[in-house]
């Protein structure tokens, strides 16, 4: 690839979020495996700062590869395979999992937490390289927390608590929102994420919500 050029977008996203830490450097083989499958864009950030975690765990840029198996369990029930390639590229602390179709773009969200799969507008991919600039550019660090029952935030309490995240963990509730655990602080625990992703996605609990459906759950 050409000398790296940092864009206004990501510019923007590292001023938010900080240094990247707990760097992992990516591949010339997993750089080879996903061009022309994902943004070029995106390769080139794989390619400067690797995979990586900012904010102590808040947000994380991920290998797909790690991911393939878990997106496979969350989506096996779904007609979404049926529509295009997806890739997981990057996942919160809490486990939301943000998925990329080759063909459709930043297609879904996953919350996983709630067993929701939240689909978004897409884009064709001749748009792709601008539209990853723009999902960095426009992230910020309030929407990767999580709110208990009370409308307190609970990132910093599960940091001060349970300590910084490594690349394979997450702060999960336990027992599962998805069979009526509370959303309380004192049921987060620090788990191995793909260990508690399947076991969520085991549950077979998983709704799918495109926009005006998430406001009517929001809502409900």
């Amino acid at each position: 690839m050409s000398e790296f050029k940092l864009d206004e977008g990501f510019e923007y996203f590292l001023e938010k979020f900080g240094k990247p830490e707990k760097q992992e450097s990516c591949t010339v083989e997993t750089l080879e495996k996903f061009k022309n499958k994902l943004p070029d864009r995106l390769l080139e950030y794989w390619q400067e700062y690797g995979f990586c975690g900012f904010k102590s765990g808040l947000f994380w840029i991920v290998n797909p590869d790690d991911y393939e198996g878990i997106l496979d369990e969350w989506l096996e029930h779904t007609d979404i395979p049926d529509n295009d390639v997806y890739h997981v590229f990057a996942r919160s602390a809490f486990g939301d999992l943000f998925i990329w179709g080759e063909e459709t773009g930043y297609k879904y969200k996953i919350i996983t937490a709630s067993g929701w799969v939240i689909e978004k507008k897409g884009k064709v991919k001749k748009g792709h390289n601008n539209a990853i600039e723009y999902f960095f550019g426009f992230l910020d660090t309030k929407s990767h927390d999580f709110k208990d029952e009370a409308g307190n935030v609970l990132f910093e309490s599960c940091i001060k608590k349970l300590g910084e995240l490594e690349a394979d963990e997450m702060f999960g509730f336990e027992p599962s929102l998805i069979i009526g655990g509370e959303t309380i602080f004192e049921n987060i625990n620090k788990v191995n994420i793909f260990v508690h992703l399947s076991i969520l996605a085991q549950f077979g609990q998983i709704e799918v919500l495109d926009h005006d459906a998430l406001i009517r759950k929001a809502f409900s």
